[in-house]
């Protein structure tokens, strides 16, 4: 029941609003007299009471309020991507007539004829400005560059399914469209990506200053790279589990990626290093077995007309971090402004290479029931997508059962558990579950008062940071593949 309300508690006023009516319940109904004589004790009707004046009064407002909050934010997140689409369109538009214009230009240019002089003020003439470069100079209050390809078309609605160009899902397939500006990908961003990555997204376009913009776009840089790193581990870890002993000789790449993940945890912990080590070493197996995950490889290659891949765009993302963390962060507004205008190219071009993740949604399993004439198990689970952190729930029909609150990736071969790169963990200094990633493996230290000999896995959470222990998780960690020649 307490998922009705915000936390903190003491924030919502709908927790209040409950605790109130129990209160006014529990004490004006015993300081009453009687009126006609009861068959009840006076506590058996003042708990009655309490708990009718609570749940008429407190929990059903709470529980009108969920469904019209979820409305709420769907009509939201509907209206801006129709904003988006109408704005494309208008730039598609806007590009017609002023090739129009150059058309007729050149042509008048081909007479012999002289051109008349511009009329003062009419800000017409040969050193002009033409309406779409006057549309395409950046804008100082955006957090990025705008994009070059203006006159491309907009990116269909993910609602729009089985459309040209997209598949079931509502993503579209390689040489589909794109998005025509960068206000469209951080918007379809926030709405198609895990959950951790929306949501950095989400406090990207949210920040205000040049240095909360700045600071915003480098943790969804490293949100990023640990996002694919973690969905691309667990495919990983599923694919080399379900093969026979046998046959997991082929796979020895594989294995040494999942290697290299453990001894980071029970070394120094996970870095960003970590993940870009990790995505390039993940270049050979991902080559060899494309339909492991669907364009992995095409995003970590780099293309042959020197574009680069996704790892190229992380790297320099990590160094603009580990720059900053070494002392040399931005001193003043205009210079974060710079930086990020440097940095802001390479978030678009990881936003665009890390598409493929759409393919493999998140999900946190609530429940798994055995059907037993289908042979079939029903599960409930929340859709961990976008950056709501209202998850909506759905139900799937699967052959094989899952454990419960464990979140799974949804793969080309069913589902996938996450765990033990990614977890939900009750979080002591936010008093709630928070969408956590393995950090590292503590050993032999004493906290509290506790010898941990054995070690005691730590975890972070994605939106803040904060270290959460995780003991049952240790063993998992230490069942990962472990290769003494690991790269």
């Amino acid at each position: 029941m307490l998922r009705l309300y915000d936390a903190p508690l003491y924030r919502d006023w709908a927790f209040w609003n409950t605790v109130g009516w129990a209160l006014l319940a529990g004490i004006s109904i015993p300081a009453t007299p009687p009126t006609e004589p009861s068959p009840l004790p006076r506590w058996l009707d003042t708990l009655l009471a309490i708990v009718m004046m609570v749940a008429t009064f407190g929990v059903v407002p709470a529980w009108i309020r969920l469904p019209v909050r979820r409305w709420r934010w769907r009509r939201h997140e509907r209206q801006l991507r129709e904003t988006a689409a109408s704005q494309g369109a208008r730039a598609g538009d806007a590009a017609a007539p002023d090739s129009t214009a150059e058309s007729r230009t050149e042509r008048q240019a081909e007479r012999p004829q002289a051109e008349p002089e511009p009329e003062p003020g009419s800000g017409r003439g040969p050193g002009a400005e033409r309406p779409e470069s006057r549309s395409a100079a950046p804008d100082s209050r955006q957090w990025s560059v705008p994009s070059q390809s203006a006159r491309r078309p907009v990116w269909r609605s993910e609602t729009e399914t089985g459309t040209e160009g997209s598949d079931p899902r509502g993503n579209p397939r390689d040489g589909a469209e794109r998005p025509a500006s960068s206000a469209q990908l951080l918007t379809h961003a926030r709405n198609a990506l895990p959950h951790p990555a929306a949501r950095a997204v989400r406090m990207l376009q949210q920040a205000h200053t040049p240095k909360d913009r700045y600071e915003a776009l480098l943790d969804a840089a490293e949100t990023l790279a640990i996002t694919v790193s973690v969905t691309a581990a667990a495919l990983l870890q599923g694919r080399v589990e379900n093969l026979p002993k046998g046959r997991r000789e082929g796979h020895e790449s594989g294995l040494r990626n999942l290697s290299v993940l453990r001894n980071a945890y029970f070394g120094r912990g996970a870095t960003y290093g970590t993940w870009t080590t990790f995505l390039r070493d993940l270049q050979p197996p991902a080559a060899a077995h494309p339909d492991w995950m669907a364009r992995l490889h095409d995003a970590l290659k780099d293309e042959p007309g020197g574009a680069q891949g996704i790892l190229g765009h992380l790297d320099a993302l990590r160094d603009e971090r580990n720059r900053a963390a070494h002392g040399n962060k931005p001193k003043s507004q205009p210079e974060s402004a710079a930086r990020v205008a440097e940095c802001a190219p390479h978030v678009e071009s990881v936003l665009e290479k890390a598409r493929f993740i759409e393919d493999v949604p998140w999900l946190y399993t609530i429940s798994c029931v055995y059907q037993r004439r289908s042979r079939s198990f029903d599960i409930v689970a929340d859709y961990a997508m976008g950056d709501h952190p209202d998850f909506e729930r759905r139900t799937f029909t699967w052959d094989r059962p899952v454990g419960n609150e464990i979140f799974y990736a949804l793969g080309p071969d069913g589902p996938v558990p996450l765990s033990p790169f990614v977890a939900g963990l009750f979080c002591p200094q936010c008093h709630q579950v928070e969408v956590c990633y393995a950090y590292k493996v503590v050993r032999g230290k004493v906290v509290q008062g506790n010898v941990r000999g054995k070690g005691t896995a730590v975890f972070k959470s994605f939106g803040r940071g904060h270290e959460i222990e995780a003991p049952e998780m240790t063993d998992e960690l230490r069942s990962l593949p472990e290769l003494r020649k690991a790269r």
